[in-house]
């Protein structure tokens, strides 16, 4: 990994780590989150996965109004820390643990 790629994984990092601690508090069922990355293919590669308890708890999540809070809010803490997704949905899984 490049230096420049470590300075933007803990970016990442850091950036998900304040969505993961107040989505755990809003979202019934949601566990952490995780991220991947392809830094050859980076920004377009960054893969972000919800984890929740079970699939009913994804589908609640997903016709809440919590989902989009979510989205906008990876997508405003990645964008603070200088990394630009388009489509952030495009970039986001949710997934049981």
């Amino acid at each position: 990994m490049r230096k420049t790629d470590k300075k933007y994984d803990n970016a990442i990092r850091e950036a998900l780590t304040e969505v993961c601690e107040q989505t755990m508090k809003q979202v019934d069922g949601f566990e952490w989150l995780t991220h991947e990355v392809n830094y050859q293919r980076f920004p377009q590669s960054v893969m972000i996965r919800l984890m929740f308890t079970d699939r009913q708890r994804i589908a609640d999540f997903k016709n809440s109004h919590e989902y989009n809070v979510a989205l906008m809010a990876i997508q405003s803490r990645l964008s603070a820390a200088g990394i630009s997704l388009k489509n952030i949905a495009n970039h986001v899984q949710l997934n049981t643990a």
